[in-house]
């Protein structure tokens, strides 16, 4: 935003002609990456370890928002985090783990995910029951972790994946993919929705979805009865879907967009134009998931190891530009950022890849307003900045003095 300061002393004469200085303290948009390997070392009494301090140590250094992980199970991929494998054993505290040390590192802390309706993340022993008993079992989850956490986490991914899924009362007849009727995940999503904001109306609370980017090298994948799923299909389903819950008052206040892309990497031009086509429903978009993998590099056995990692960094580095730059969107998370970028040993070893680096300086050095300027005879400076919260720096006598200000999209 383009920016006009007046500065006055404390008696209101303008402050003419004075040097002062704007250092950049923080960005409102969300950088971030999930915590599932933190996590883990909490699981296994290893949070003390030198790996666990220097994963956390090499974290902040880049980001300033955290996804911390609370799946009701994580079936069969059992290591995940899980809150509520076995009946009766509410297992929260490796997740409270989390999202205490992102609170203090001052990192903006979101949960993922409060509901998810597929198989591998229904616990088996809720699905003993009939429907009644199973929603009022996925009410209590969701309430008791938004209350729980109601101080901490301002952020949720609070539906996750609802346009390739059963909606929970089909949950036993799930083929994927599996395409229910948009009133039918908007009656779902719609109640979830009014669990959450009832028990925290002050948070913000995500409908998040993948598979909206490209098709697979195979084509769409098909339904049970043989109809082709294309991403182009599904970018206008979930747009539909939130204009249907906009019509019910009932519009999840961020759409969550996720990049886990099969085979190969999307160009930066369809890119821009899934933003574009999404960014139609009129909801704030984030950036959910975005995973660069480089497994189609590797497979061709064409490429050295630096230049693979040189393609990396320079693919997510240009989608993190386009994504930062798009005005309909206000974060972007990654998905495994922290094991992308770095390369671990066992220990406290470890080698930063040039992902992390370019990365790092974009967040922190580029998209950084960092200047000193002269105030006008009027006390007056002009400048353009990135939003976030400033401080203003001048000397009162022989001591700097820093005034707190924010920029943000509504600054006039």
């Amino acid at each position: 935003s383009d920016v006009e300061l007046a500065i006055f002393t404390n008696d209101g004469k303008a402050l003419a002609n004075k040097t002062v200085e704007i250092v950049q303290k923080s960005h409102s948009f969300l950088f971030g990456d999930q915590l599932w390997e933190l996590d883990r070392f909490h699981r296994y009494g290893m949070q003390n370890t030198d790996r666990a301090f220097y994963f956390k140590e090499r974290f902040k250094e880049v980001f300033n928002a955290a996804n911390a992980l609370c799946y009701w199970t994580e079936h069969p991929r059992n290591d995940g985090p899980k809150i509520e494998d076995i009946q009766g054993r509410n297992v929260t505290e490796h997740f409270e783990y989390c999202v205490d040390w992102a609170c203090s590192q001052q990192l903006a802390v979101k949960g993922h995910p409060l509901f998810w309706s597929i198989e591998k993340c229904v616990p088996k022993w809720v699905m003993s029951y009939d429907f009644p008993t199973r929603m009022k079992f996925a009410e209590v989850r969701v309430r008791n972790l938004v209350a729980l956490f109601r101080n901490r986490i301002k952020l949720w991914d609070a539906v996750n994946e609802a346009l390739w899924e059963p909606v929970f009362k089909n949950l036993d007849k799930r083929h994927w993919p599996h395409i229910e009727k948009n009133s039918d995940m908007a009656d779902m999503i719609g109640e979830v929705l009014q669990w959450c904001k009832s028990e925290n109306p002050d948070a913000k609370f995500l409908v998040n979805d993948y598979g909206l980017e490209e098709d697979p090298d195979s084509g769409p994948p098909k339904t049970k009865d043989g109809m082709p799923v294309s991403a182009a299909l599904q970018r206008e389903r979930y747009v539909e879907l939130f204009i249907e819950l906009k019509k019910r008052g009932l519009a999840p206040d961020a759409i969550g967009l996720q990049s886990h892309l099969g085979k190969g990497w999307i160009s930066l031009k369809k890119q821009t134009e899934v933003f574009d086509e999404i960014s139609k429903a009129e909801i704030p978009m984030h950036v959910t998931e975005f995973w660069a993998h480089t497994n189609h590099l590797e497979e061709t056995g064409k490429l050295t190891k630096d230049q693979i990692e040189q393609m990396q960094s320079d693919y997510a580095c240009n989608i993190l530009k386009i994504a930062f730059g798009h005005p309909g969107i206000d974060a972007f998370f990654f998905w495994e950022f922290m094991n992308d970028s770095i390369k671990w040993d066992d220990y406290s070893g470890h080698i930063p890849k040039p992902l992390f680096y370019s990365v790092k300086n974009l967040i922190n050095k580029e998209w950084r307003t960092n200047a000193k300027f002269a105030t006008d005879k009027n006390g007056i400076i002009k400048f353009r900045a990135f939003h976030g919260t400033y401080s203003l720096r001048l000397k009162q006598g022989k001591l700097p003095n820093g005034i707190e200000f924010s920029v943000n999209k509504q600054f006039k």
